[in-house]
């Protein structure tokens, strides 16, 4: 199913779209001339390791360190994971595993650590349009669904399938500082939890995954730095009543308020979780604003609940959106994954799945590397990484950059073509939702060929622009319609200029 109008255009509108279309192409041809593909520097010497040293040493023990590390520990390598708190942390973070992510997790042969992730799955989305009214549309995800999950819980599972490698040593502490010689990454400085001085280890690869707030990546960050332009909110509903056709295996997103796009979903059998997308600054006060804002702006039969949430909690718990098209570096002996490498807006959860697949193709890409010292193979295989996650990570991360825009900016212009979105999901009769169709594979990350994606969004202004053409007098729709391509063209030069080849 793709995004198309259901009759046949004007002349107007006609040219209006291939004039969009060919502003569209000219932003992804722009950003290919624009990125630089850094050549491998000439290390000499080349540095030396001793029998004691690692293989890897991995610097954060988050979802992709602790996924990497176990991973590679898997295989008989050996990995230090230098993780600086291992205890449970509980603290919100992103909760999501696509259809495309569960598959890759099996990829990777990992698929047993869910059995220890205290999860839900969700089968479909609903959205509920506020400003439209009537019945949700609904989008059904491919087998096997949505994995939703508390951070902590998948996390702390990856971990202990790492500890129970025997190739794996954890250590608790902070990486401080890369080790280097001649330009080449040799180790890392570090210091225990609890200890003051600074140790050194060596390794012929160091990964680099610090996360959602990074230290030790933050060199590499040199063609594109993370952008923040909003927050998100993680709130744990007391008492929620979900509406009509609502349950535990749908997760309903709720758009067409002033301020805000709220998502609701079980997040285990027994708790409720709403994240609620925000632009603007995070307020100092969290739960003051659930109060003022989140409740009082949210639809009625879900007031009551974020009222009684913002009172259980001491603080209600945020964390900034953060958006950054992936950097080429060609720095040798260290890679930088996870969302230190790459990061999107959270709106459709795909930064888990994504990260998966990085991890995946790094696996089997260091299973054909005998030396990890040779440092000409590991950057014939940085640049192979970038072609081979050309498709796929474009498909994840335009699509959570379009959604984000889409679903949360409060413009005339872009209302437009969110309703034609939601009353074009909403003609699918029922027995074809189930079927496996572009929108589906779009949400549930198993989509990977761009052109497809560039159809649906263009079929998104083709059609708004064919709406305001069938509903508004001829020189009105005229006007508006040029509105709308002119805010569609910034929003693509937005997302386009750096995720076209990242």
């Amino acid at each position: 199913m793709t995004m198309t109008p259901s009759v046949n255009t004007t002349t107007v509108a006609g040219v209006i779209g291939i004039v969009s279309v060919m502003t569209l192409l000219k932003y992804i041809m722009t950003s290919r001339r624009r990125i630089h593909v850094p050549t491998l520097p000439k290390i000499d010497p080349p540095p030396k390791f001793s029998d004691t040293d690692a293989d890897i040493i991995v610097i954060g023990g988050g979802f992709t360190g602790a996924t990497f590390a176990a991973r590679c520990g898997m295989d008989g390598r050996k990995v230090v994971m230098i993780e600086k708190n291992m205890g449970i942390d509980d603290t919100f973070r992103g909760e999501g595993l696509l259809p495309a992510g569960v598959n890759t997790l099996e990829t990777l042969g990992m698929k047993d650590v869910l059995d220890d992730v205290d999860g839900n799955i969700i089968t479909e989305y609903a959205f509920h349009d506020m400003r439209l009214g009537g019945k949700p549309a609904v989008v059904t995800l491919p087998e096997p669904g949505m994995l939703v999950m508390r951070h902590s819980s998948l996390v702390g599972a990856l971990r202990k399938k790492a500890l129970s490698q025997q190739s794996v040593t954890v250590i608790e502490g902070v990486g401080k500082e890369l080790l280097k010689e001649n330009g080449r990454v040799v180790g890392v400085k570090y210091r225990r939890k609890g200890q003051d001085n600074l140790e050194e280890m060596r390794a012929p690869l160091v990964v680099v995954s610090d996360g959602h707030y990074p230290h030790l990546s933050n060199e590499f960050q040199t063609t594109y730095k993370p952008v923040s332009e909003s927050f998100v909110l993680g709130i744990l509903l007391k008492d929620h009543e979900f509406g009509e056709g609502g349950g535990k295996h749908r997760a309903d997103m709720i758009v067409g308020t002033s301020h805000a796009q709220y998502t609701v979903y079980y997040l285990n059998k027994h708790d409720i979780r709403s994240m609620v997308v925000v632009n603007g600054p995070t307020p100092s006060d969290l739960n003051k604003f659930v109060e003022e804002k989140v409740a009082a702006l949210a639809p009625d039969h879900m007031k009551e609940s974020y009222l009684r949430s913002a009172k259980s909690v001491s603080r209600v718990q945020s964390v900034r959106t953060k958006s950054m098209a992936a950097n080429v570096d060609s720095t040798p002996g260290v890679l930088v994954l996870g969302d230190a490498f790459n990061n999107r807006h959270p709106i459709t959860a795909c930064g888990m799945t994504v990260a998966l697949k990085d991890v995946c193709y790094w696996w089997n890409a260091l299973s054909n590397v005998k030396d990890l010292t040779d440092d000409k193979a590991i950057y014939e295989q940085k640049l192979h990484f970038h072609k081979e996650r050309l498709d796929w990570a474009y498909a994840l991360n335009v699509m959570a950059e379009f959604s984000s825009r889409l679903f949360s900016l409060n413009d005339e212009s872009v209302i437009k073509m969110q309703q034609f979105m939601i009353k074009s999901l909403r003609s699918v009769p029922e027995e074809e939702r189930s079927k496996p169709n572009d929108v589906s594979g779009l949400f549930g990350g198993t989509l990977t060929d761009p052109e497809v994606v560039k159809n649906i969004l263009d079929g998104t202004l083709q059609g708004t622009i064919q709406e305001i053409y069938d509903t508004q007098p001829y020189l009105y729709a005229v006007w508006e319609a040029m509105k709308v391509r002119r805010k569609w063209n910034a929003m693509m030069k937005e997302i386009m200029e750096p995720y076209a080849l990242n």
